[in-house]
């Protein structure tokens, strides 16, 4: 197809897909009698789920290089989400039917219903406070609340490797301190965060802090993530964020979430620190396109 039809077939402007294929070697036109670009169907339909990702508010960056199967997942994963709250209260009836492969069906039905991003932002914060209160309350063992994280964990690994961003920018070192046992916050975290276009590293948990140093200089990121829960004192949190924000050279931005660092009194000079996965995602807008 000529560049104008392609133009017309996709809804992306001529110039930006010229642009496109400057910055990030795609699309790859090729040639007519004329000397004027032409471009096969594959490429079109490529182009199409590419705008379709645009319009969910991805940046070109994080979606106009990745090929055709990493681009579908990720519109899979990025449907806008409907209302969340169908089935919440099914989860502590459940876990106290001690059903793992009823409870595994469940989470993953309300992945696909919401995608990763509404799964994440808007039925998550939710149902991990139904399972702390049900817990608080003895309506279920904590075994069975250890279950329910483990479940979530490994759902979130999957759907985040299905749009893992190998180009993606920024770079964010995720981890957890020392003595910061739990990792769920981070995943929900690197879901967000890869979702808006950035590469996430993650470290797992409990990264003693000359490791974070020396990782977030080996890895090049621009930013080092850690999540807290509120299992750990205020002060020890202040603690180490200080100490991380000396440790890490001054370009690289230090963020801190979860119910530990948002009741932090004062904050250390030079973290940042988040209430929300919506702060944080906002946060990407902040740095320049990547120019290599």
């Amino acid at each position: 197809m000529p560049i104008s039809v392609v133009s017309e077939e996709t809804g992306i402007a001529k110039e930006v897909l010229r642009k496109w294929e400057d910055r990030y070697g795609f699309p790859v036109p090729g040639r007519d009698a004329a000397d004027k670009r032409v471009y096969p169907e594959g490429q079109v339909e490529r182009l199409k789920l590419i705008k379709a990702l645009l319009d969910t508010g991805l940046r070109p960056g994080a979606v106009v290089p990745l090929e055709q199967a990493q681009l579908e997942a990720l519109l899979a994963m990025s449907r806008p989400p409907v209302q969340a709250g169908a089935g919440d209260g099914r989860l502590v009836e459940l876990l106290r039917a001690r059903d793992p492969n009823r409870l595994r069906e469940h989470l993953h039905a309300e992945l696909a219903r919401l995608g990763l991003e509404g799964f994440v932002l808007d039925l998550l914060p939710d149902l991990n406070s139904l399972v702390g209160d049900a817990w608080a309350e003895g309506l279920i063992a904590v075994y069975e609340e250890h279950l329910y994280t483990e479940m979530v964990q490994a759902l979130l690994r999957e759907a985040v490797q299905a749009v893992y961003q190998p180009h993606g920018w920024p770079r964010v070192l995720l981890t957890t301190a020392p003595g910061e046992l739990h990792m769920l916050g981070n995943l929900m975290v690197e879901a967000v965060l890869t979702l808006a276009g950035a590469r996430c590293i993650s470290l797992g948990a409990q990264s003693p802090l000359a490791e974070i140093v020396a990782a977030a200089e080996a890895y090049q990121t621009q930013v080092v993530g850690l999540s807290f829960s509120a299992s750990l004192p205020r002060k020890t949190i202040a603690s180490i964020l200080r100490e991380l924000r000396q440790r890490l050279p001054g370009q690289v931005q230090l963020w801190a979430g979860g119910a530990g660092a948002a009741g932090l009194e004062k904050v250390p000079r030079g973290v940042r620190i988040f209430q929300s996965l919506n702060d944080a995602r906002a946060a990407l807008s902040e740095f320049k396109p990547r120019r290599d």
